[in-house]
């Protein structure tokens, strides 16, 4: 290349790099000039989707960020997140997930890494598991359970809808030393009815599965797992505070990006996120259903991320779990 050609070439690469510096600011201050469609990977009315739908409207009067919701269901939120990873990169297209329900713990030779290629953009709800027993079940705490599942080994039956909603009593179950038989389900619905009709005497899942029963009191809720009790259940002890210090449960949810989108943008987004995540207004709803806002950096939300998956690596080991 003569000296000539390699100083106009030089010039052009400056130029380039010089108009992308100004452009991606330029990009980010205009952005979001359309809504932002936030995908859920499951269907309205479930515990993603309201969750959803609360950070949606505090966006919109919060940031005057515009965001919809659209739910693509399927095979656990793969569906979903397949569709985001091959999205625009230009951040009007985000998901609602929960990581380790797609991890390699629950899914046997999952598609993607979800640690690795879909980057954070803002941590949102962290939510642990209610033990709830059945009307008919005489027992009134945990321990009384314990005894009565004891006294009747086998006899007693528990509800699951996934993997997930199993594990968790199948880890007490474990440490308690007691032999419960588990009857799946294909949703919460049927699960709920069944414990109503005593076909079930008891689950162990997320709050919001169980809610409308806890609200007429047709279920008595024993125990919720880990070290902490919520808010929507001041009375109800932790299964630390229980004796069971070993029932570590909980998910965590949390909003993902498809690869590559600019930094400004990304940040944008993660800082409007995380202000609507922190307010009262949806600290309260989602406390409401038995969880916890988490408003933290994306390195706390990715070391918890962590930490959480090794939880359910370690209960999968403990109760011999492996994903089919």
């Amino acid at each position: 290349m003569h000296q000539k050609s390699r100083q106009e070439f030089r010039a052009c690469v400056v130029a380039l790099a010089a108009t992308l510096a100004i452009a991606l600011p330029a990009q980010a201050q205009e952005f979001p000039t359309k809504p932002v469609r936030l995908v859920v990977g499951f269907p309205a009315g479930g515990t993603m989707d309201i969750y959803a739908r609360v950070l949606a409207k505090a966006l919109q009067e919060r940031s005057k960020l515009a965001m919809f919701i659209d739910n693509r269901p399927g095979a656990g939120g793969i569906v979903a997140a397949n569709q985001v990873l091959k999205s625009d990169a230009d951040g009007y297209t985000l998901i609602h997930l929960a990581p380790s329900t797609l991890s390699r713990v629950f899914v046997k030779e999952p598609p993607f890494d979800v640690y690795k290629d879909l980057p954070p953009v803002s941590s949102f709800w962290l939510g642990p598991f209610v033990l709830t027993a059945g009307a008919s079940v005489p027992s009134t705490t945990i321990r009384e359970f314990v005894d009565l599942a004891k006294a009747n080994p086998g006899k007693l039956n528990y509800g699951v809808t996934s993997p997930v909603s199993g594990l968790p009593m199948a880890l007490f179950a474990n440490i308690a030393g007691i032999k419960l038989q588990r009857i799946e389900y294909k949703a919460n619905t049927q699960m709920n009815s069944a414990l109503l009709t005593d076909e079930l005497q008891a689950t162990f899942t997320q709050f919001t599965a169980v809610q409308a029963l806890m609200s007429s009191g047709k279920v008595r809720v024993l125990m919720v797992s880990g070290n902490q009790r919520i808010p929507a259940l001041p009375n109800v002890p932790t299964s630390t505070e229980a004796g069971y210090p070993g029932v570590q449960a909980h998910v965590v949810g949390a909003i993902f990006a498809p690869p590559g989108v600019p930094a400004p943008i990304l940040n944008r987004l993660s800082a409007a996120i995380k202000d609507s995540v922190a307010s009262p207004e949806v600290e309260k709803i989602v406390a409401n259903n038995g969880a916890r806002s988490m408003a933290v950096s994306n390195d706390e939300l990715m070391r918890t991320l962590r930490e959480e998956d090794a939880m359910w690596a370690n209960t999968a080991k403990i109760t011999g779990y492996r994903p089919e």
